[in-house]
Protein backbone atom coordinates (compact mmCIF):
# COMPACT_ATOMS: atom_id res chain seq x y z
CA UNK A 1 0.00 0.00 0.00
CA UNK A 2 1.55 3.39 -0.45
CA UNK A 3 2.12 5.63 1.72
CA UNK A 4 -0.28 9.10 1.34
CA UNK A 5 0.94 12.35 2.38
CA UNK A 6 -0.89 15.49 3.79
CA UNK A 7 -0.10 19.43 2.65
CA UNK A 8 1.74 19.76 5.83
CA UNK A 9 4.27 16.17 4.61
CA UNK A 10 2.95 14.63 7.39
CA UNK A 11 1.46 10.80 7.34
CA UNK A 12 -1.96 10.69 6.39
CA UNK A 13 -4.85 10.69 3.34
CA UNK A 14 -6.33 14.26 2.43
CA UNK A 15 -9.78 14.65 2.30
CA UNK A 16 -11.83 16.39 -0.01
CA UNK A 17 -13.64 16.42 -3.53
CA UNK A 18 -14.77 17.53 -6.84
CA UNK A 19 -10.82 17.83 -7.77
CA UNK A 20 -9.21 18.46 -4.96
CA UNK A 21 -6.72 15.67 -3.93
CA UNK A 22 -7.67 12.54 -2.26
CA UNK A 23 -4.15 11.50 -1.22
CA UNK A 24 -0.74 13.05 -2.15
CA UNK A 25 2.77 10.64 -1.79
CA UNK A 26 5.04 13.17 -1.87
CA UNK A 27 9.00 12.13 -2.52
CA UNK A 28 11.34 11.52 -0.11
CA UNK A 29 15.66 11.09 -0.81
CA UNK A 30 17.52 8.87 1.35
CA UNK A 31 18.15 11.92 3.35
CA UNK A 32 14.86 12.34 4.64
CA UNK A 33 14.58 15.60 2.43
CA UNK A 34 11.85 16.09 -0.08
CA UNK A 35 13.09 16.76 -3.48
CA UNK A 36 12.69 17.14 -7.16
CA UNK A 37 10.91 14.34 -8.46
CA UNK A 38 8.72 12.39 -11.06
CA UNK A 39 5.23 13.72 -10.83
CA UNK A 40 1.99 11.51 -11.26
CA UNK A 41 -1.24 12.35 -11.32
CA UNK A 42 -3.57 9.28 -11.44
CA UNK A 43 -7.19 9.73 -12.10
CA UNK A 44 -9.48 6.88 -10.98
CA UNK A 45 -13.07 5.97 -12.77
CA UNK A 46 -16.56 4.61 -11.68
CA UNK A 47 -17.57 3.64 -8.70
CA UNK A 48 -14.12 3.66 -7.23
CA UNK A 49 -12.08 6.22 -5.93
CA UNK A 50 -8.66 8.08 -5.58
CA UNK A 51 -7.58 4.80 -3.26
CA UNK A 52 -7.46 2.61 -6.58
CA UNK A 53 -3.66 3.81 -6.75
CA UNK A 54 -2.84 3.14 -3.01
CA UNK A 55 -1.87 -0.24 -3.87
CA UNK A 56 1.19 0.68 -5.89
CA UNK A 57 4.89 0.32 -5.05
CA UNK A 58 6.99 3.42 -6.75
CA UNK A 59 10.30 4.92 -5.95
CA UNK A 60 10.75 6.54 -3.22
CA UNK A 61 11.23 10.26 -5.06
CA UNK A 62 8.29 9.53 -6.91
CA UNK A 63 5.66 11.83 -6.17
CA UNK A 64 1.88 10.21 -6.87
CA UNK A 65 -1.31 12.81 -6.76
CA UNK A 66 -4.44 11.35 -6.54
CA UNK A 67 -7.60 13.35 -6.84
CA UNK A 68 -10.97 12.69 -6.35
CA UNK A 69 -13.20 12.93 -9.80
CA UNK A 70 -15.89 15.88 -9.47
CA UNK A 71 -19.72 13.91 -9.08
CA UNK A 72 -18.32 10.90 -8.09
CA UNK A 73 -17.21 11.79 -4.37
CA UNK A 74 -19.03 12.08 -1.31
CA UNK A 75 -20.38 15.90 -2.44
CA UNK A 76 -22.79 14.39 -4.51
CA UNK A 77 -23.32 14.64 -8.46
CA UNK A 78 -24.00 17.72 -9.94
CA UNK A 79 -27.56 17.59 -12.06
CA UNK A 80 -25.77 19.17 -15.14
CA UNK A 81 -22.50 16.57 -14.53
CA UNK A 82 -20.79 16.49 -17.69
CA UNK A 83 -17.18 15.68 -18.83
CA UNK A 84 -16.02 18.97 -20.34
CA UNK A 85 -16.87 20.52 -16.59
CA UNK A 86 -14.55 17.31 -14.99
CA UNK A 87 -12.20 18.05 -17.38
CA UNK A 88 -11.73 21.71 -16.72
CA UNK A 89 -11.86 21.29 -13.21
CA UNK A 90 -8.56 18.67 -13.44
CA UNK A 91 -6.81 20.32 -15.76
CA UNK A 92 -4.70 22.64 -13.50
CA UNK A 93 -3.31 19.54 -11.73
CA UNK A 94 -2.45 18.17 -14.60
CA UNK A 95 -0.17 21.35 -15.36
CA UNK A 96 3.33 20.26 -15.70
CA UNK A 97 2.93 16.33 -14.38
CA UNK A 98 5.56 14.38 -16.09
CA UNK A 99 2.81 10.93 -16.12
CA UNK A 100 -1.01 10.77 -16.22
CA UNK A 101 -2.95 7.96 -15.39
CA UNK A 102 -6.50 7.19 -15.71
CA UNK A 103 -8.76 4.19 -15.23
CA UNK A 104 -12.22 3.64 -16.53
CA UNK A 105 -13.97 6.74 -16.62
CA UNK A 106 -10.21 8.57 -15.36
CA UNK A 107 -9.15 7.14 -18.54
CA UNK A 108 -11.51 9.57 -20.78
CA UNK A 109 -10.51 12.78 -18.46
CA UNK A 110 -6.69 11.86 -18.08
CA UNK A 111 -6.76 11.95 -22.59
CA UNK A 112 -8.81 15.35 -22.19
CA UNK A 113 -6.43 16.94 -20.21
CA UNK A 114 -3.38 15.00 -20.96
CA UNK A 115 -0.81 18.13 -22.67
CA UNK A 116 1.71 17.51 -26.07
CA UNK A 117 5.04 15.52 -24.69
CA UNK A 118 3.58 13.92 -21.47
CA UNK A 119 3.03 10.68 -20.62
CA UNK A 120 -0.43 9.01 -20.93
CA UNK A 121 -1.06 5.76 -18.68
CA UNK A 122 -4.72 4.06 -19.69
CA UNK A 123 -6.30 1.01 -18.29
CA UNK A 124 -9.09 -0.45 -18.36
CA UNK A 125 -11.03 2.27 -20.67
CA UNK A 126 -12.51 3.72 -23.89
CA UNK A 127 -11.68 6.73 -25.68
CA UNK A 128 -14.85 6.55 -28.61
CA UNK A 129 -17.92 4.87 -29.43
CA UNK A 130 -18.16 2.13 -27.11
CA UNK A 131 -19.68 4.63 -24.51
CA UNK A 132 -22.70 4.43 -26.33
CA UNK A 133 -23.24 0.95 -24.59
CA UNK A 134 -22.74 2.76 -21.37
CA UNK A 135 -25.40 5.28 -21.86
CA UNK A 136 -27.48 2.49 -23.05
CA UNK A 137 -27.12 1.29 -19.50
CA UNK A 138 -29.08 4.37 -18.50
CA UNK A 139 -32.06 3.90 -20.44
CA UNK A 140 -35.75 3.73 -18.81
CA UNK A 141 -35.90 -0.26 -18.38
CA UNK A 142 -32.01 -0.92 -18.48
CA UNK A 143 -30.86 1.13 -15.22
CA UNK A 144 -33.24 -0.41 -13.38
CA UNK A 145 -30.84 -3.65 -13.89
CA UNK A 146 -27.89 -1.89 -14.00
CA UNK A 147 -27.96 0.69 -11.44
CA UNK A 148 -31.12 0.81 -9.21
CA UNK A 149 -30.79 -3.33 -8.33
CA UNK A 150 -27.13 -3.80 -7.65
CA UNK A 151 -25.97 -0.01 -7.21
CA UNK A 152 -22.03 -0.87 -8.32
CA UNK A 153 -21.67 -3.70 -6.62
CA UNK A 154 -22.00 -6.21 -9.44
CA UNK A 155 -19.23 -4.01 -11.58
CA UNK A 156 -17.19 -4.58 -9.10
CA UNK A 157 -17.66 -8.13 -7.67
CA UNK A 158 -17.53 -9.36 -11.52
CA UNK A 159 -14.97 -7.12 -13.09
CA UNK A 160 -12.20 -8.56 -10.95
CA UNK A 161 -10.90 -12.36 -10.74
CA UNK A 162 -12.69 -14.24 -7.87
CA UNK A 163 -9.55 -13.85 -5.47
CA UNK A 164 -9.95 -9.90 -5.70
CA UNK A 165 -13.87 -9.11 -5.36
CA UNK A 166 -14.47 -9.11 -1.92
CA UNK A 167 -11.86 -6.44 -1.05
CA UNK A 168 -13.10 -4.09 -4.00
CA UNK A 169 -16.77 -4.61 -2.53
CA UNK A 170 -15.28 -3.50 0.75
CA UNK A 171 -12.83 -0.42 -0.53
CA UNK A 172 -15.84 0.54 -3.21
CA UNK A 173 -18.81 -1.00 -2.35
CA UNK A 174 -20.32 2.17 -0.41
CA UNK A 175 -21.16 5.72 -2.00
CA UNK A 176 -24.09 6.30 0.37
CA UNK A 177 -27.52 7.35 -0.62
CA UNK A 178 -28.31 7.89 -4.27
CA UNK A 179 -25.56 6.26 -5.50
CA UNK A 180 -27.75 4.74 -7.90
CA UNK A 181 -29.08 7.58 -9.48
CA UNK A 182 -26.12 9.36 -9.54
CA UNK A 183 -24.17 6.91 -11.46
CA UNK A 184 -27.27 6.56 -14.15
CA UNK A 185 -26.41 10.41 -14.47
CA UNK A 186 -23.19 10.29 -15.07
CA UNK A 187 -23.64 7.30 -17.50
CA UNK A 188 -26.08 9.40 -19.39
CA UNK A 189 -23.18 12.07 -19.75
CA UNK A 190 -20.88 9.66 -21.30
CA UNK A 191 -19.63 11.51 -24.47
CA UNK A 192 -15.82 12.22 -25.34
CA UNK A 193 -15.07 14.13 -27.65
CA UNK A 194 -14.80 13.21 -31.20
CA UNK A 195 -11.54 12.52 -32.29
CA UNK A 196 -10.04 12.15 -28.75
CA UNK A 197 -7.55 9.19 -29.13
CA UNK A 198 -6.07 10.81 -32.73
CA UNK A 199 -5.26 13.83 -29.94
CA UNK A 200 -3.39 11.65 -28.40
CA UNK A 201 -0.53 10.82 -30.77
CA UNK A 202 1.53 13.87 -29.57
CA UNK A 203 1.86 11.99 -26.44
CA UNK A 204 3.70 8.82 -25.19
CA UNK A 205 0.80 6.59 -24.73
CA UNK A 206 0.82 3.02 -22.37
CA UNK A 207 -1.92 1.00 -21.98
CA UNK A 208 -1.60 -1.53 -18.99
CA UNK A 209 -4.71 -3.63 -19.37
CA UNK A 210 -6.07 -6.49 -18.14
CA UNK A 211 -6.46 -9.69 -19.86
CA UNK A 212 -9.30 -11.14 -17.92
CA UNK A 213 -11.25 -7.45 -18.00
CA UNK A 214 -14.77 -8.27 -18.61
CA UNK A 215 -16.34 -4.82 -19.49
CA UNK A 216 -13.57 -3.34 -21.40
CA UNK A 217 -12.13 -6.49 -23.47
CA UNK A 218 -9.24 -7.05 -25.73
CA UNK A 219 -11.01 -5.59 -28.43
CA UNK A 220 -11.33 -2.52 -26.42
CA UNK A 221 -7.51 -2.39 -25.73
CA UNK A 222 -6.54 -3.10 -29.04
CA UNK A 223 -9.30 -0.10 -30.58
CA UNK A 224 -7.80 2.08 -28.32
CA UNK A 225 -4.23 1.43 -29.20
CA UNK A 226 -4.43 1.58 -32.54
CA UNK A 227 -6.49 5.15 -32.15
CA UNK A 228 -3.86 6.37 -29.85
CA UNK A 229 -0.78 4.77 -31.23
CA UNK A 230 0.76 3.60 -27.75
CA UNK A 231 2.10 0.71 -26.59
CA UNK A 232 -0.35 -2.11 -24.64
CA UNK A 233 0.94 -4.20 -21.90
CA UNK A 234 -1.39 -6.98 -20.40
CA UNK A 235 -1.48 -7.97 -16.88
CA UNK A 236 -3.21 -11.23 -15.09
CA UNK A 237 -6.01 -9.58 -13.99
CA UNK A 238 -9.45 -8.11 -14.26
CA UNK A 239 -10.60 -4.63 -14.65
CA UNK A 240 -9.27 -3.23 -11.59
CA UNK A 241 -5.49 -3.36 -12.36
CA UNK A 242 -4.14 -1.43 -10.30
CA UNK A 243 -5.74 -2.54 -7.58
CA UNK A 244 -5.56 -6.61 -8.32
CA UNK A 245 -1.73 -6.56 -9.67
CA UNK A 246 -0.20 -3.67 -7.95
CA UNK A 247 3.56 -4.86 -8.36
CA UNK A 248 2.26 -5.54 -12.36
CA UNK A 249 1.18 -2.27 -12.57
CA UNK A 250 4.06 -0.36 -10.86
CA UNK A 251 6.90 -2.23 -13.15
CA UNK A 252 5.23 -1.54 -15.63
CA UNK A 253 5.37 2.51 -14.49
CA UNK A 254 8.75 2.12 -13.64
CA UNK A 255 10.16 0.54 -17.09
CA UNK A 256 8.69 3.54 -18.78
CA UNK A 257 11.06 6.01 -17.75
Amino acid sequence: MCESEDRAGGPGVVGGVGGIVGFIRSPISPSGSRGAALRLVALHGLPTSPRLWERLVLPPDWMLSCPWVSGLGPEGTASDWSLEACAEQLSPQIEGADVVLGHDLGGVLAAMVAKPGQTLVLSGTALSVYWWAIRATAWPLAHRWFYQRYGGHRFLSHGALPEHSESLLAAFGDHGSGWSDRMRRIAQAMKPPSGLARRLRSCQVHLIWGQQDPWYPAVVAHAVQRGTGGALHWLPCGHFAPWEDPGGFSRVLVHLR
